[in-house]
């Protein structure tokens, strides 16, 4: 006989289900504003203290990934009848995650380097954020997809924004000579970061169009390991910038009288490692759980508290017309393009087909 449960015990029901949703949507919005918004108070910190702590600052970042990867990638293996950890045998060939490594390698060392030409950090959200105009072109030039006129239309707006956004830092108060050929150096930095980002994500789609999109964790794990020996080719600028790094002011880590003095460029170091992984764990649990729009919509606000952040709290500045228009059609101009993509983007047909 079936058994019919009281409205009461439906109710509860109901109730446990929302308050499990909420519970875990709160630890995900945590994880998004908290972890990445500090870790732009973060980086911009690290990045002032040593402008030019670019290699360090990625390896660092590579490391503590990797590590942490490496935990949900540890299996256990029976080898002379003695249980051992191993890490787990791959589903994609290693030689495709290997191309996947240096374009990515390639891309943060990029990001990070530019902070050392007078770019503000105000200006490296909004311009990174104009990654889909080469994704678009990419996507036409080798994958020959077609793209709504929203998509487009899109694109073109953020570009404006971006363009406005650059610009608007362009002779920064304290220009002397020579500033505004360093911030064009930047700028052409975070440009080529763009480009090199664009191509590993054409490069990634591919990957998981022939291998499946479960396999993120496994592209995450490698993308930061193999990348590690890459660094041995940045040996003299990187046993430079930790030398000016233990230079830094010493700063007391400890309780109660116990602890030690460490330089103080570690600790906003650790800092923002610690928040860039929490940052990484909300937007991944985001993504399995909503559409691209919705997360499209978070990163968009996330992005836009990390801006007022910088621009107001951190620098004590009102920002400009320029800026905040700038910035305002580029996170427009990324909810229209996710809007426009929810159908697949055609391939143009050959004459053949």
């Amino acid at each position: 006989m079936a058994t019919v449960r009281s409205p009461g015990a439906q109710g509860g029901v109901a109730r446990d289900v929302a308050q499990t949703v909420v519970a875990d949507f709160g630890v995900i919005f945590a994880l998004i504003f908290g972890g990445c918004c500090s870790n732009a108070w973060a980086l911009e910190a690290t990045t002032k203290q040593l402008p030019a702590s670019g290699t360090l600052l990625t390896l660092v970042q590579f490391a503590a990934t990797a590590f942490v990867a490496l935990l949900g990638q540890l299996e256990w293996r029976k080898v002379h009848g003695v249980s051992v950890p191993c890490v787990r045998r791959p589903a994609v060939p290693l030689r495709r995650w290997a191309v996947q490594v240096v374009l990515y390698f390639a891309t943060s060392l990029l990001n990070n380097t530019a902070f050392a030409y007078n770019i503000p950090m105000s200006v490296h959200i909004v311009f990174r954020s104009g990654g889909m105009v080469v994704n678009m072109l990419l996507g036409w030039a080798i994958d020959r997809k077609r793209y709504s006129l929203l998509q487009v239309l899109s694109v073109a707006l953020v570009t404006a924004g971006v363009v406005v956004a650059t610009l608007s830092a362009a002779h920064p108060a304290h220009s002397a000579g020579g500033s505004t050929q360093q911030y064009a150096t930047g700028v052409l930095l975070l440009s080529l970061a763009l480009l090199s980002s664009g191509v590993m994500g054409i490069f990634q789609e591919h990957t998981y169009g022939i291998y499946g999109r479960e396999h993120w964790h496994e592209a995450l794990f490698y993308s930061h390991l193999f990348a590690l020996p890459l660094f041995l080719m940045q040996s003299p600028a990187l046993a430079a910038q930790v030398r000016e790094a233990n230079a830094t002011r010493p700063q007391w880590l400890g309780v109660h009288g116990v602890g030690m003095r460490v330089p103080s460029y570690y600790v906003v170091l650790a800092l923002n490692v610690l928040t860039q992984l929490l940052c990484v764990n909300g937007v991944n649990r985001l993504t399995s759980r909503v559409s691209s729009l919705s997360v499209s919509l978070v990163l968009v606000v996330r992005k836009a508290a990390s801006l007022v952040i910088s621009v107001v709290l951190l620098n004590g500045h009102t920002g400009n017309v320029a800026l905040w228009g700038g910035a305002l059609a580029v996170m427009v101009g990324t909810v229209g393009y996710t809007y426009g993509g929810l159908q697949r983007p055609r391939k143009i047909r050959s004459k053949a087909d």
